[in-house]
C-alpha cells in the first residue's frame, strides 16, 4: 500500500491494523487495472478520512451526517429549481420581449448548472446517492462561477457576503458526501427508468412553473421554493424523517433548509436567529423531559 494512503489512517489505527490494510490492498489491487486501483485508493483514503475526522458509521459524526444527508439534498434541489424558475422566467420574458442581448449565453450556462444540480439532487434521493450527490455539487459549483463572473467586481465590504452567498450552496450540497456509505438511505425508485422518470417529472414542474408563472405571485409568494421543496422531501419519504433520532438531530438536519431560505431571500437574520432560538429551546427541553423519565436511572 502506498505509505500516504497508510498514513491517512490514525496512528492507532495503524498500529493495531495497518499490516492487514497493506495486505488486503495489495491483494485487492493486484492484477487490477489503474481505473480499480485509483477506485480502490479513492475508498482506502475516504475511509481513513471517516475514521479520522471520526463520521464513520460507528460515530456519533457519522449517524448525525447520515440523518441530515437527505434533508441536504431536498435543501439542494429545491433551491436548484428555485433559483432555475426564476432564471428561467426572466429568460422566458427576455426572449419573448426580445431584450436578451448579452446575457443570454450567461442565463443559459447558469441555467443549464442548476438544470444538472436539480437532476443530481433528485437522482441522488431516488437512491443513486454519489452520482447523484457529485453531480449536484458540480452544478452547484458551475452556477456559483457563472454568479461570480459578472458580480466580482463589487465594493471590497460586499465580497465577503458575496463570497458567503455562492459557498453555502455548494457546502449543503457536498454535505451527503460526509455520509457513511453503509448508512445511505435505501433506494427509493429500483431500475434506470424510474430514476430517469423521477428526473424528468422534477424538469417537467420546474418548466411548469416557468410557464405558468414566468413574473406573476412567484415573487411575492414562496411557492416556487415552497412547491419544489415539497415535492422533494415527499421524494425522500418517510425513512429520512426515520432517520433523526435526536434533537440534535433534528437541528442538524434543519440547518440547510434555515441556510437555503435565507440566502433566496426568504427569511431575515433576525428570523433565522429566532428559529435558531427556537430550535434550542426545543433541544434542551426534551433533553430536560427525558431526564425526567421514568427510565431514568436512579442516581441513590
Amino acid at each position: 500500500m502506498n505509505p500516504v494512503l497508510l498514513r491517512l489512517y490514525p496512528a492507532g489505527f495503524r498500529r493495531a491494523f495497518g499490516s492487514e490494510m497493506a495486505e488486503a490492498y495489495r491483494e485487492a489491487t493486484e492484477g487490477a487495472g489503474p481505473r480499480a486501483r485509483l477506485r480502490e485508493a479513492a475508498d482506502v483514503a475516504s475511509h481513513a478520512l471517516r475514521l479520522r475526522f471520526g463520521i464513520g458509521s460507528a460515530y456519533p459524526g457519522g449517524r448525525l451526517f447520515a440523518g441530515a444527508a437527505p434533508f441536504g439534498l431536498a435543501a439542494t434541489a429545491a433551491y436548484a429549481a428555485f433559483n432555475l424558475i426564476g432564471s428561467a422566467g426572466d429568460w422566458y420574458v427576455m426572449r419573448i420581449a426580445g431584450t436578451d442581448g448579452s446575457a443570454g449565453p450567461l442565463l443559459t450556462l447558469m441555467n443549464g448548472c442548476y438544470l444538472l444540480t436539480l437532476i443530481g439532487a433528485v437522482v441522488a434521493l431516488a437512491g443513486r446517492h454519489l452520482p447523484g450527490v457529485l453531480c449536484a455539487v458540480a452544478g452547484t459549483m458551475g452556477s456559483s462561477a457563472v454568479f461570480l463572473y459578472p458580480s466580482w467586481p463589487t465594493p471590497t465590504g460586499l465580497r465577503w457576503e458575496l463570497v458567503g452567498f455562492l459557498l453555502a450552496p455548494i457546502l449543503i450540497a457536498a454535505l451527503p458526501l460526509a455520509c457513511p456509505p453503509d448508512l445511505r438511505p435505501a433506494r427509493r425508485v429500483r431500475g434506470g427508468a424510474g430514476v430517469f422518470a423521477i428526473a424528468l417529472w422534477a424538469v417537467v414542474l420546474v418548466a411548469a412553473m416557468v410557464v405558468i408563472d414566468p413574473l406573476g405571485v412567484g415573487p411575492v409568494l414562496p411557492w416556487r421554493l415552497g412547491v419544489p421543496l415539497a415535492a422533494a422531501l415527499v421524494l425522500a419519504g418517510r425513512q429520512a424523517f426515520a432517520g433523526i433520532h435526536s434533537a440534535t438531530g433534528l437541528a442538524f438536519a434543519a440547518t440547510p433548509f434555515l441556510v437555503t431560505l435565507y440566502f433566496s431571500g426568504w427569511v431575515s437574520t433576525e428570523e433565522i436567529l429566532t428559529a435558531v432560538g427556537a430550535a434550542a429551546a426545543v433541544a434542551v427541553a426534551l433533553r430536560m423531559r427525558r431526564g425526567d423519565g421514568p427510565d431514568t436511572a436512579n442516581p441513590a
